[in-house]
C-alpha cells in the first residue's frame, strides 16, 4: 500500500469534519443565549449588590437627607395631580430619542447618591428577580436594567405614594421581568425595594393586563403607599402591558427579608441544560471516533496478517 494510501485513511474526511463542526455550532446557539442570561443574571446582581452596599457606607445624615429631599418630591406629586406620565414615546415600541425624564433637572437630582446612575435596587426572590433601578424609562434605561417611570412616585415608600418600576421582557441575552410576563407571578407574593440603604417590603395584590396608554391604574389612590412592576405581555407578543402591584407591607412578620425569602433555581436548572447538551455532544465525538479507529483497525489487521503469510511456490 502506498504512503498516500495510508496517510487518507488516517484522516477525518472533509464531509465527516464538515458534520462535526455543524454538531458543535448547533450546541453553540442552543446553549448561547442562556450562558448569557445566566452570565448577565450574575452582573445584575453585583452591580445592584455594589450599589446597596456603599448605599449603606454612606453618613446616616446623609443617607436621611436624601431620603427626606425624595419624600417631599412625592408630597409635591401627589398634590400636583400627577398631570405627567412617562415618557414621551413608549419604551417598548418608541426609538427614546426624546425623555421628558432626562430634561427634569429636580427629577434627575433625586435618589443620586451613591452617585452610579442608579435610584434604587429591586429583588423578587421567588422569581429570581435581582435588578438595579435608573430613572425613567428610555430604551437606553431599559437596555441595562428596570427604570422608574417618571410622573409616578420614587420608590422610596410613605402615604400617598405609588412608585411604578418597569422592565424588558423577551430579550435574547437576559433575563428581567420575563416570569412576570409568563404569568409566573402570583398575589400574596412579595418583592423589596432598597433605597439609600433602606429596603422595603411589599406584598403583590393585585395582577391585571391593560392597554399600553392606560395610566389609571398607576395613579397614587390617597393613603396607599404601592409599588407596581410594569412589563410587556403577552410574553413574545408584547401588544398589551401587565401590571403587577404590591402594597407597603412590614418585615420580617409578614413578609420574611430578602435574605430568608424563597428563591428561585432558574439559573441552576439553565447551567444544567448547558452541561448536559455539551456533555452529550463531547460523548458522541468521542464514541464515533472510537468507531471509526475500531472499524478501520480490522482492515488493517487482516492486511497485515495475510503479508506475514509464507509465500509458497508451486
Amino acid at each position: 500500500m502506498s504512503k498516500r494510501r495510508k496517510t487518507t485513511r488516517g484522516r477525518l474526511s472533509g464531509r465527516t469534519i464538515a458534520g462535526l463542526a455543524l454538531l458543535a455550532l448547533c450546541a453553540i446557539f442552543c446553549t448561547l443565549p442562556f450562558v448569557l442570561m445566566v452570565g448577565n443574571s450574575k452582573e445584575a446582581n453585583t452591580i445592584t449588590q455594589s450599589h446597596d452596599d456603599q448605599a449603606a457606607a454612606l453618613a446616616k445624615q446623609q443617607r436621611e437627607d436624601e431620603l427626606d429631599r425624595a419624600r417631599d418630591y412625592n408630597n409635591r406629586l401627589f398634590l400636583s395631580g400627577q398631570t405627567t406620565m412617562g415618557e414621551a414615546v413608549d419604551p417598548f415600541t418608541g426609538d427614546g430619542s426624546q425623555s421628558i425624564a432626562e430634561s427634569d433637572k429636580d427629577y434627575q437630582s433625586q435618589l443620586d447618591l451613591p452617585a452610579d446612575g442608579i435610584m434604587a435596587t429591586l429583588k423578587y426572590p421567588r422569581l429570581g428577580i435581582t435588578l438595579p433601578i435608573r430613572h425613567g424609562t428610555s430604551s437606553t434605561t431599559l437596555a441595562d436594567g428596570a427604570g422608574h417611570m417618571y410622573g409616578t412616585s420614587l420608590p422610596v415608600g410613605g402615604e400617598n405614594t405609588h412608585a411604578v418600576i418597569s422592565a424588558h421582557t423577551g430579550l435574547a441575552d437576559r433575563l428581567m421581568f420575563d416570569k412576570l410576563s409568563m404569568r409566573q407571578g402570583k398575589v400574596g407574593d412579595f418583592f423589596y425595594i432598597t433605597a439609600v440603604g433602606k429596603t422595603l417590603a411589599y406584598k403583590v395584590t393585585s395582577i391585571t393586563v391593560v392597554d399600553p396608554d392606560q395610566f389609571d391604574d398607576l395613579k397614587i389612590e390617597a393613603g396607599k403607599d404601592q409599588v407596581t412592576l410594569l412589563t410587556c405581555t403577552p410574553y413574545g407578543v408584547n401588544t398589551r402591558r401587565l401590571l403587577v402591584t404590591g402594597e407597603r407591607t412590614t418585615m420580617p412578620n409578614p413578609a420574611p427579608t430578602p435574605e430568608n425569602a424563597p428563591k428561585d433555581s432558574t439559573s441552576s436548572y439553565m447551567m444544567l441544560y448547558v452541561a448536559v447538551v455539551w456533555v452529550a455532544v463531547i460523548l458522541f465525538v468521542v464514541l464515533y471516533l472510537r468507531h471509526r479507529r475500531g472499524a478501520a483497525g480490522p482492515g488493517r489487521r487482516g492486511r497485515a496478517a495475510r503479508s506475514s503469510r509464507p509465500k509458497h511456490s508451486r
